[in-house]
């Protein structure tokens, strides 16, 4: 890829319009005059998405209805990470994403199927399984066909009985497990598998037992891309591993690579990403498990500065601005300035320490 990141307007009113994209800048789309991209196009609503580059990949967000990522729906408020080459719907507008100044044949596709790897795991084999080669196919025909003439075998000519462990009893399977539904007889199977391959094993078995089975099973794949693009939006470089079935431990880098002031959440990002990921049952942040009380976050790091006098008290930003106890900053209500720092009252009423770099250096704070 080569070139500047771009959105292009691939089809509507403005089709072959693009605009530049920046690292960190949130690019307000829609129809009014507010809009950066503005679209006139039937169904376009005034703010109706934005979008934000993060490093090669495009964080969207819906902030109107009808927006649709290959056909999907993206429920207003919702977010999601797409890479170069995918496209999005706002109405009946598409847009793609590229990284230069065209897209390279393949990208489209291979877009799509990042896409639906993470986030609908059975439309992704379905996919795969309609573009496999002539011959596989033939081959996939072939099977029914040589297991009938086996069995037919088998009734005139019966070998030993041999048993066969049912699919659940395999290692791959050990954190799935199924029940039957009094109310409607069902068999519902919960729990957790690797792979999408192990899913799709799990759902052609269930199947092949009759009926409807309902699976609420989580791939674990699946789940730590998901998490990783999550975390992406506030680190730089976190490391991620897979603990228990469900359970993720995410290893910040160091403070210079967060990249928000919720980065120092870890409570609040867990929380997040449990709402965000079917199946995520906990985050861990390696060396911050036992954090309690008050988020503590460096003011340099929010680029602030604590000025103090005689007589007064405030924050600094780069441009010059002053917030006084009792002021209104972006990260919310400025309740009370020290000596050793800041602190903030976010609209949920959560507690952030906003600390001078001297507190670091001193007990009494």
């Amino acid at each position: 890829m080569s070139g500047s990141p771009h959105l292009i307007v691939a089809s509507g009113l403005h089709a072959g319009a693009s605009i530049m994209l920046s690292e960190g800048h949130v690019l307000r789309i829609g129809s009014d005059s507010n809009a950066e991209l503005i679209l006139a196009d039937a169904g376009i609503a005034p703010h109706h998405a934005t979008v934000s580059l993060n490093g090669n990949r495009l964080l969207l967000q819906a902030v109107g209805d009808d927006v649709t990522v290959f056909g999907r729906i993206l429920k207003r408020g919702a977010h999601t990470m797409i890479q170069h080459g995918a496209s999005f719907g706002l109405g009946e507008t598409r847009l793609q994403f590229s990284h230069g100044e065209s897209i390279a044949e393949g990208a489209s596709l291979r877009a799509e199927r990042a896409w639906l790897l993470r986030h609908a795991p059975l439309a992704w084999l379905r996919k795969r399984i309609v573009t496999l080669p002539r011959l596989v196919w033939i081959g996939l025909l072939a099977v029914p066909l040589a297991l009938l003439v086996v069995h037919a075998l088998n009734l005139y000519a019966p070998s030993p009985q041999r048993t066969h462990a049912p699919l659940l009893d395999q290692a791959a399977y050990r954190h799935v497990q199924m029940r039957t539904e009094k109310e409607t007889g069902r068999r519902i199977y919960e729990g957790y598998v690797q792979s999408v391959g192990e899913l799709g094993a799990l759902s052609l078995d269930a199947r092949a037992q009759g009926g409807a089975p309902v699976l609420r099973v989580a791939v674990v794949d699946v789940m730590q891309e998901q998490l990783s693009d999550f975390l992406d939006k506030y680190y730089r470089g976190a490391q991620l591993l897979a603990a228990e079935p469900g359970v993720f431990v995410a290893t910040p880098p160091t403070a210079d690579a967060y990249l928000q002031p919720e980065s120092w959440d870890y409570a609040r990002l867990d929380r997040l990403a449990r709402a965000q990921i079917d199946g995520l049952k906990r985050v861990r942040f390696a060396g911050h498990e036992n954090d309690s009380g008050p988020v503590r976050i460096p003011l340099e790091a929010l680029g602030l500065n604590l000025i103090s006098t005689p007589h007064a008290a405030w924050l600094a930003d780069a441009q010059g601005t002053r917030y006084f106890a009792g002021a209104r900053m972006p990260l919310g209500k400025l309740t009370r300035i020290a000596g050793c720092g800041a602190t903030v009252t976010r609209d949920d009423g959560s507690i952030y320490l906003l600390t001078a770099d001297r507190a670091a250096k001193t007990d009494s704070c």
